[in-house]
């Protein structure tokens, strides 16, 4: 009771200039010599290489402790689950599993984290302990995109309120992004009480450190002397959320890539898509298993699976997409994107980025697209190259500044 209390006079006077002075200074001297406690709730490998440099970053600083909680994903298989599990738990670091033997939750609250990253925005993919209105009540809830919203009608979900309103630190992927969160609450971003930055997106420190690791993928042999693709479609066929194109060209694009001795490529679709196909009955499991056995059985097709694909984007020639957020992350490479498009408003930020791809609509224009840039024929290179360095120069190293300013935040204010 006395702590809600104290809770409630905070909350309603903390816009007080003397009263925030004094609370700041008690705030410094109290936290002097102490380590900052950062918890990751994680679910998704897929998705570990968007805070991985996060995580790395504070592991090698003395200022802070880091654990990661993994919390089993209802909406997959159990398989699939255990898959998840097994991925973080060989990770470097404490690594702790969220649910006990007898199925209750590990408490978050008694581990005292100063902070806590989510890899998702979306709460009903947690257990209620672990959801932000639950976690915000005694932690600064901290978020860093898993993808880029490069859609106005996708922006409604990755920066769904719901979550937003708990979230304290949002470290934004574009400055469009950014600028859209805060003026969506500017009274207490510009009151402090909430705050929002662009200091670069840390996947993109990983794809750049990841140009020289060995990969999965065209590392030797034939294959690493042919002409690379790299295809990801999208999850689902719903027009609102980007739609994919898989259904179009499932059968068409590998056939015309066996159809070429010196072609190959590695099909990497969204990890949610099959399972989202097969939820709608726009495929069986069976037509979904048998689809990926093509990729097992014949020379030149790959199937990856894998949470790290940034050396395979460093290893391919060009991409061929739905619209995903691998399309900015290639950019990196400054190798040719083809992008097939969907009937959907793409917010200012996408804009941009599609002025240098190679924008397709039909079979025959991604074959004659796929034919042009094989011939050596790049004409959207220089637009591309600009897009590129929008996107990476002078954010090169996103995963440092974000924690630096955490380290502010601590310590300082």
């Amino acid at each position: 009771m006395l702590k809600q209390k104290a809770k409630n006079f905070y909350h309603k006077h903390m816009d007080n200039p003397l009263l925030k002075g004094m609370l700041a200074g008690y705030r410094r001297h109290s936290r002097r010599g102490k380590k900052v406690r950062v918890v990751f709730i994680c679910q998704m490998p897929q998705l570990w290489n968007k805070l991985e440099s996060v995580y790395q970053q504070m592991r090698q600083d003395s200022q802070f402790e880091c654990v990661i909680l993994t919390v089993p994903d209802e909406s997959i298989a159990k398989e699939h689950q255990k898959e998840s599990l097994a991925f973080f738990d060989r990770l470097a670091g404490r690594v702790i599993q969220a649910q006990k033997a007898d199925g209750s939750w590990v408490s978050l609250e008694e581990m005292c984290p100063d902070y806590v990253f989510y890899q998702r925005p979306y709460d009903h993919y947690l257990p209620e302990c672990y959801q932000s209105g639950t976690v915000a009540a005694y932690a600064r809830i901290c978020y860093v995109p898993y993808a880029y919203a490069c859609t106005v009608p996708v922006e409604a979900s990755c920066y769904n309120q719901a979550f937003f309103t708990n979230v304290y630190l949002f470290f934004a992927e574009d400055a469009y992004a950014r600028d859209l969160v805060f003026h969506r609450e500017e009274a207490l971003y510009r009151a402090g009480r909430k705050k929002a930055f662009y200091l670069g997106y840390p996947a993109l420190d990983q794809i750049l450190g990841a140009r020289s690791r060995q990969g999965m993928f065209w590392e030797k042999g034939q294959d690493a002397e042919s002409f690379k693709m790299l295809w990801c479609p999208r999850w689902t066929t719903d027009k609102n959320l980007g739609s994919s194109n898989f259904f179009e060209y499932k059968d068409a694009l590998p056939e015309l890539v066996q159809s070429k001795d010196d072609w190959s490529m590695v099909f990497r679709p969204h990890p949610m898509m099959f399972d989202n196909f097969v939820k709608t009955g726009e495929m069986t499991a069976l037509e979904a298993e048998n689809y990926l056995r093509k990729y097992q059985a014949q020379d030149g097709l790959y199937y990856d699976k894998e949470a790290d694909y940034y050396t395979t984007l460093w290893r391919s020639d060009i991409l061929v997409a739905d619209l995903t957020t691998v399309m900015i992350e290639y950019l990196v490479t400054r190798k040719p994107i083809i992008y097939c498009v969907a009937d959907i408003e793409y917010n200012a930020f996408m804009k941009g980025i599609l002025s240098g791809c190679y924008c397709v609509g039909t079979w025959e224009e991604l074959k004659e697209t796929i034919r042009m840039l094989y011939a050596g024929e790049d004409p959207l290179k220089e637009q591309r190259n600009k897009a590129a360095d929008l996107l990476i120069k002078g954010k090169e190293h996103a995963a440092e500044a974000i924690v630096k300013e955490l380290k502010k935040d601590f310590y300082y204010e």
